[in-house]
């Protein structure tokens, strides 16, 4: 039966559905069934559909590709032939008019937003009209998306229904941009169950924006900010990633590391080189000496921070340099005479006999107990013993212990996290300390990968009790940045996390049929992505989906930032994990 054109009464039961999905029961979109759609409706979400995810994902492997190869090929060259090809005789889209929407004031872009309601039906022609209007001017397409989050295969196999992440970017002879992204729904059909085309495209909700200046230009190489990597190493380094075979490959630091009033930047790869280039005040850098010796001492990250009060900032390694027995030792770099001098044993923690390979993804500097001088917080993700059992990937607790070393003045630290109530072995990469629930002390956010979160509430000086019940911890996560502001001004803290968001797990884990409610409800809540915590009238709640800020696909760092100096704070997230050489091979 055909996905399209159904009659009459049970598009109760889809609306019902619908609406039971925006409260969060993602099992109605298993459990719906019954007629069509109300009249009026231009594209009913489907009554019944395929639950085998398998046979799903099978038909989706087929129909996606026909349709970036058509229609969406088509828009990227703007080949509106080609781009037709992939629409029905009988199609009827809704899509905005460059000039349709709302005007949203903004300083430095221009920006509309196109809301759903009240876009005319167009055939073929005039909808292709409508996307040529958009991209009229422009010297070139440089980027089509077309992401499909959710995909109903229709029992007969040969019709679905489909929501998609869609963008469309380019930039004019001047070199300035245009992007116009939204979420859009579409129906599917394939008469022979090959030959897959729009039949039905409907606008949801998006907007374009317009920039007056050009983009941010690459400078790595005119600023020489670069590695020494001959031919056949950046040959090897490519194979391994190709493999997959790359975790965590080094880390960046921005400091005036010799107090010329200009930052500089410090950057690794880890367990093999490590480069200070410092700046000379002319738009660029030059090699300077550097605190680390290249080889296996290079760690992951690094912090740059005064540590004993000098006025000279020592460099603390993420890199573990030894074990003995039941104890290891972190390394700090310090200043002597106009030299760096490593530590070796300076920062000491114990470990359980046997366990090695302690690899650290983060060190946050914070005056635990008050006493003026900076405490260390080591972010540990793993180790050898970890993942020895069973992989889980949704709550692993065989991670690695964190480690906090408080200072003890003159460079000496003691190792006492579990004795300030900071214990678990979790897989953690990032955390951040601050005062969320305003009583004048600062209390702990740490953040995990393959787990929840947890929010450690300040007891006084620096002693640490777990908030279990907070909606920070209250699900698994795949956590790997934070950051914080009151990014509208209304005097209350918020806070964004990137996690990954999933294409394939929103389409997928609404029909697995054979997991359990809660594990349904954690599969979305990981698939979802980026999440935005607001506290409004001393309630905290998660917005990231309704401020359309989840969806940054495999998430790392993020901050906020005012970027284009509009006096208002944006959010930069860095995405994507290795690149293929083969374009035709998947990232991820």
């Amino acid at each position: 039966m055909s996905l399209f054109g159904r009659s009459g009464r049970a598009a109760a039961g889809v609306v019902a559905g619908a609406a039971l999905l925006a409260a969060g029961g993602v099992i109605a979109l298993i459990v719906i069934r019954g007629g069509g759609a109300p009249r009026g409706e231009f594209l009913p979400r489907p009554a019944g559909f395929v639950t085998d995810f398998v046979k799903s994902e099978d038909a989706y492997d087929v129909a996606n590709p026909a349709v970036k190869s058509t229609f969406v090929k088509g828009m990227k060259g703007r080949d509106w032939a080609l781009a037709g090809s992939g629409l029905t005789d009988d199609f009827l889209g809704r899509f905005p008019e460059p000039s349709a929407g709302l005007a949203v004031p903004d300083q430095g872009m221009a920006i509309r937003s196109y809301p759903a309601a009240g876009l005319p039906d167009l055939g073929r022609d005039a909808f292709l009209a409508a996307i040529r209007a958009h991209v009229e001017g422009w010297a070139s397409v440089e980027r089509t998306t077309w992401r499909p989050f959710e995909f109903l295969l229709d029992p007969s196999g040969k019709s679905a229904y489909a929501s998609v992440h869609f963008q469309v970017a380019g930039a004019r002879p001047d070199g300035t941009r245009g992007d116009l992204t939204a979420t859009v729904r579409v129906g599917l059909v394939a008469p022979d169950g090959k030959a897959w085309k729009i039949r039905r495209f409907e606008w949801v909700d998006g907007w374009r924006c317009d920039a007056p200046v050009g983009p941010w230009a690459d400078i790595t190489d005119l600023a020489g900010l670069t590695f020494n990597e001959g031919e056949e190493e950046h040959k090897l380094r490519q194979q391994m990633i190709n493999d997959r075979g790359i975790v965590t490959l080094g880390g960046i630091v921005v400091a005036d590391f010799n107090g010329d009033g200009f930052p500089d930047i410090f950057a690794t790869r880890a367990y093999n080189e490590a480069v200070l280039f410092l700046n000379d005040g002319k738009g660029g850098f030059v090699r300077g000496e550097s605190p680390v010796p290249a080889g296996p001492e290079v760690g992951h990250c690094y912090a740059f921070v005064d540590l004993d009060g000098d006025g000279l900032e020592e460099l603390v390694s993420s890199h573990v340099l030894g074990y003995e027995g039941t104890k290891g030792w972190a390394a700090i770099y310090t200043r002597r005479g106009g030299k760096w001098e490593l530590l070796p044993k300076t920062l000491e923690f114990a470990v359980p006999a046997g366990v090695r390979g302690v690899v650290v993804q983060g060190i946050v500097p914070h005056d635990v107990d008050g006493d003026g001088d900076l405490d260390l917080l080591f972010c540990n993700y793993s180790n050898n013993d970890s993942n020895s059992g069973s992989y889980n990937r949704v709550a692993s607790y065989d991670g690695a212990d964190n480690w906090l070393f408080v200072n003890q003045g003159g460079l000496r630290f003691t190792e006492e996290s579990d004795a300030r109530g900071l214990t678990g072995t979790q897989f953690s990469y990032v955390a951040k300390f601050w005062d969320f629930d305003a009583d004048g002390d600062d209390d702990l956010f740490e953040t995990n990968d393959f787990g929840p979160n947890h929010l450690w509430v300040n007891q006084g000086k620096g002693v640490y009790k777990e908030d279990q019940g907070h909606v920070f911890g209250a699900d698994s996560n795949y956590t790997m940045g934070i950051t914080i502001a009151d990014w509208d001004n209304t005097g209350d803290w918020s806070m964004y996390i990137s996690n990954m968001y999933s294409h394939a797990g929103n389409r997928i884990i609404p029909l697995a049929a054979e997991i359990s409610p809660e594990m349904r409800r954690l599969g979305m809540v990981l698939a979802q992505g980026n999440q935005f915590y607001e506290r409004k009238n001393g309630a905290w709640t998660e917005t990231g989906t309704a401020r359309g800020v989840n969806w940054a696909d495999w998430a790392w760092g993020c901050v906020f930032a005012d970027f284009d100096n509009d006096n208002d704070r944006d959010i930069f997230v860095a995405n994507g994990y290795t690149t293929n050489d083969d374009p035709k091979a998947p990232d991820f």
